[in-house]
């Protein structure tokens, strides 16, 4: 899993390579998300809830294998961040009026303040953030720049950047054994 600082407060757990665990996984991140004791209204926590639930199916959907969770709390935000087993990069599709699928990184890049994703090995992290409303001073999400991010280097994409098709994984079958950093809880 992507790599860890003791300054910042994880917590960590794995989702079963099932759609029926994404609503727990979700949830479950919420909760976390409230441990970390970042000031954050109902509704920022249940935008938090949607975009964990559409990285988290996406990595359960594309890989058929369990992906890892790690909640974090950085400075005055919360990154949450998904690893799976496929090395594949994620990118948005376009989605027609009638599909079912194909909105899940569109909803990230639109509510997210920043968000990107990290080759691992095996496979990739893909991550976002939130600032909590303590931090935002009345700015909003339309701040110029991105806060820095816990993990310096790592490319982020603005709200305003979406990379062209999502690549469906034609190898994406690969065991995942997640690292570990701070608390761990099993996902329902």
């Amino acid at each position: 899993m992507a790599r860890r600082s003791s300054e910042r407060p994880t917590y960590g757990f794995t989702v079963a390579p099932v759609v029926d665990a994404v609503p727990a996984a979700r949830r479950q991140v919420v909760s976390l998300a409230q441990d970390l004791g970042l000031p954050m209204s109902d509704q920022t926590l249940e935008t938090v809830e949607l975009l964990a639930g559409e990285v988290i199916a996406n990595a359960v959907l594309y890989t058929g294998a369990p992906c890892g969770v790690a909640v974090t709390r950085a400075d005055e935000r919360l990154r949450v961040e998904v690893t799976d087993a496929d090395a594949s990069l994620p990118s948005a599709v376009e989605a027609g009026p009638n599909d079912e699928s194909g909105r899940g990184l569109l909803l990230v890049n639109a509510l997210a303040d920043a968000w990107g994703t990290q080759p691992e090995s095996p496979g990739k992290t893909t991550w976002f953030e939130i600032t909590s409303e303590a931090s935002t001073n009345g700015l909003g999400n339309d701040s110029a720049e991105a806060p820095p991010s816990p993990h310096a280097g790592e490319p982020a994409v603005r709200r305003t950047e979406c990379p062209g098709h999502m690549v469906s994984p034609a190898n994406s079958r690969s065991s995942f054994v997640p690292g570990t950093a701070g608390k761990q809880h099993q996902a329902a």
